[in-house]
């Protein structure tokens, strides 16, 4: 019975591909194939929180501002893309010349070139104030033992928020494109709508440009607002410290962000006198711990073809001092030397000539034992 049944599988089988095999061409695929290959962190984004139990691992407020957190990484992300890739667009264009009405004219186009991309621009203005305040309501809710997602949650938040910074800080070509673009609304601003909301936005960019690192400083002033801001800061740089030395980082980036995480947070800690808790004297942060750390890896990639330099972050605390954070720095020239090996690529220019030297001189050997075996040939 059973190898009857096998036939007539078999013999149905021939029947459809004969049947339907000239009608099943494959064709290539029209457009390129996308693969994301990092891997959402919430796929579900919580959808079922309204089950979780406010006394247990994790509560309903926890598990939404979870989900916030995720959304507003998300976008911050798409916002360090594009404001890496952000190029001037102002120099491009030509100078206003001829007579009035012609001027008016190409201060006219001018202005709807630019317009598009002064807005992506004001994009990350707008972030500024939605992450600060997500990221405060999130932290307030960190009072328990079971906020360890949260904790992370926020850590990718802050990161992503000190990585647009620093981008930020380094686009000298976003205050010039701003200048050209208000320069041109000057003059037509009687043919444009919303005129008076453009003027109030073009003026709070500028001042946003301006200053250094704006979001991280909106930040910082609302996270000593909290009450016990000092214990969650504390919390999640010993749940990062927890992360690297537990090897839970799979990939070399989220190690990356991880050690980021840990200097910035120091940063964020740390207070003028009088304003807030000490970093370097605070005892419910673990120095040790994190110099560890920071020894072995001063210095991280940023973004791109930029880098972060811990050792550089710490001392925009504003009570450090060489003899404060001796623990979290290396203080012998010895021990500089050795760490300034494991990154910088000027230090092992010695070996990799000679590496290149050695494979320079034994290619063409390699080149007549491949051709002597017949791999030299094609076809």
């Amino acid at each position: 019975g059973k190898v009857a049944f096998g036939l007539m599988a078999n013999e149905q089988l021939a029947s459809l591909q004969r049947d339907f095999a000239p009608h099943l061409e494959l064709q290539p695929p029209t457009d390129r194939v996308g693969v994301q290959l990092r891997p959402r962190a919430n796929p579900t984004n919580y959808s079922d929180r309204k089950a979780f139990d406010p006394t247990g691992v994790l509560s309903a407020d926890e598990a939404t501002g979870m989900a916030e957190l995720e959304a507003l990484e998300a976008r911050g992300l798409e916002l360090c893309s594009a404001l890496y890739t952000y190029r001037s667009i102002a120099r491009a264009l030509p100078t206003a010349g001829g007579d009035d009405e012609n001027k008016r004219a190409m201060y006219l186009t001018s202005f709807e070139v630019l317009h598009p991309h002064v807005q992506r621009v004001k994009e990350l203005m707008y972030y500024k104030d939605d992450a600060v305040a997500k990221f405060c309501a999130s932290l307030a809710l960190c009072t328990g033992p079971g906020s360890d997602g949260l904790l992370l949650a926020l850590s990718r938040v802050f990161d992503v928020v000190a990585v647009l910074d620093s981008i930020k800080d380094t686009k000298a070509c976003l205050s010039n494109d701003l200048s050209v673009y208000k320069r041109a609304f000057a003059h037509c601003r009687a043919d444009v709508t919303n005129a008076d909301a453009i003027f109030n936005s073009n003026n709070a960019l500028q001042l946003f440009l301006a200053e250094k690192g704006p979001l991280l400083s909106a930040l910082k002033a609302a996270v000593h607002r909290l009450p016990g801001a000092e214990e969650s800061i504390c919390a999640m740089a010993h749940l990062c410290a927890e992360a690297l030395e537990g090897g839970w980082c799979l990939l070399p980036a989220e190690r990356h962000r991880m050690l980021r995480a840990c200097a910035c947070l120091v940063w964020l800690l740390d207070c003028p006198a009088g304003g807030g808790p000490n970093a370097f004297l605070s005892r419910k942060l673990r120095r040790d711990r994190l110099g560890r750390l920071f020894k072995v890896s001063p210095v991280v990639p940023l973004y791109g073809d930029m880098h972060a330099n811990l050792p550089l972050i710490l001392r925009r605390c504003p009570n450090f001092s060489p003899a404060a954070a001796a623990e979290l720095l290396p203080h012998s020239r010895r021990e500089m030397e050795s760490l300034t090996g494991s990154y910088d690529v000027v230090a092992a220019a010695g070996s990799l000539r000679s590496l290149v030297v050695d494979y320079t001189m034994s290619l063409p050997a390699l080149l007549r034992r491949a051709d002597a075996v017949g791999g030299g040939r094609l076809g």
